[in-house]
C-alpha cells in the first residue's frame, strides 16, 4: 500500500504569497486603468445634473397701516382753509404735546395745505395716510431697499413663501421717528430664585443621620 509523501512546509507560504501578488497586480491594473477614462466633456468642464426648479416666490404683501387718531383725524373737522396758517411756528392749543423732531421738516413738508386729510409727496402728489410708506422713502431711500428686501423692519413669513411686511408707522412715529433711549432691563433671574422653583443649593442640603 502507497503512502502519500508528506507536504513540505514551504508549499503552503509560497501558494499564499503567489495568490496575494496575483491579487496586488489585479488591483494595480484596476486603479491604472480609472486614472486613464477621460472625462467625455472635457478636463474644463463641469458635468451638468438635473436641478429641481422651485415655483416663482410670492410678492410680499403690505400689512395695512394703523388708524389714524380719532381725536386729530379727519384733520379737516378742526382745520378750516381760511384758517391755515403756512409758517413754521410753535405748535400750540391742540398740538401742543406733539413732538416735532423730523429733521428741518414743518407740518407742511408732508400735509398739504389745501387738502389736510392728505399726505403730500415732493412733486405735489397727493396720497393717503394709508400711503405713508411713500412719503417716509422719498429722502430714506437707503432704507426703502433694505425693507424691500427684509433686513429693515418687521417682515414675518416663509422663507419660501408668503410674506407680510409692515409700513413705517407701524415702529416709527413719523413727527419723531428716531428711536428713544431704551432702559436696560435687569438679568435674568437663576432658576433657583423663580418663585415656584425654589431650591437649595447642595451646599445646604441637610444630611440627616439614619
Amino acid at each position: 500500500m502507497e503512502t502519500e509523501a508528506p507536504r513540505e512546509p514551504h508549499d503552503d507560504g509560497a501558494r499564499i504569497r503567489t495568490t496575494t501578488w496575483f491579487v496586488l497586480g489585479i488591483a494595480a491594473m484596476a486603479v491604472l486603468g480609472l486614472f486613464s477614462v477621460r472625462c467625455e466633456l472635457g478636463p474644463n468642464v463641469a458635468r451638468e445634473y438635473p436641478s429641481r426648479t422651485l415655483p416663482p416666490e410670492p410678492q410680499p404683501v403690505l400689512m395695512s397701516a394703523p388708524p389714524p387718531d380719532e381725536d386729530y383725524y379727519p384733520c379737516s373737522d378742526c382745520h378750516e382753509l381760511e384758517d391755515r396758517n403756512p409758517q413754521p411756528r410753535e405748535l400750540e392749543d391742540e398740538h401742543d404735546d406733539l413732538e416735532l423732531a423730523h429733521g428741518d421738516l414743518w407740518c407742511l413738508s408732508c400735509h398739504d395745505l389745501a387738502d389736510s386729510d392728505s399726505l403730500k409727496l415732493s412733486d405735489e402728489t397727493l396720497v393717503g395716510f394709508d400711503e405713508s410708506w411713500r412719503l417716509c422713502t422719498q429722502c430714506h431711500g437707503n432704507k426703502l431697499a433694505e425693507w424691500r428686501a427684509g433686513v429693515h423692519g418687521k417682515r414675518t413669513g416663509y422663507w419660501w413663501g408668503p410674506k407680510e411686511y409692515r409700513t413705517c408707522i407701524v415702529c416709527h412715529n413719523p413727527h419723531s421717528p428716531a428711536w428713544k433711549p431704551i432702559e436696560p432691563l435687569p438679568p435674568p433671574r437663576p432658576p433657583q430664585q423663580i418663585a415656584g422653583r425654589v431650591r437649595a443649593e447642595p451646599s445646604e442640603v441637610r444630611h440627616e443621620e439614619p
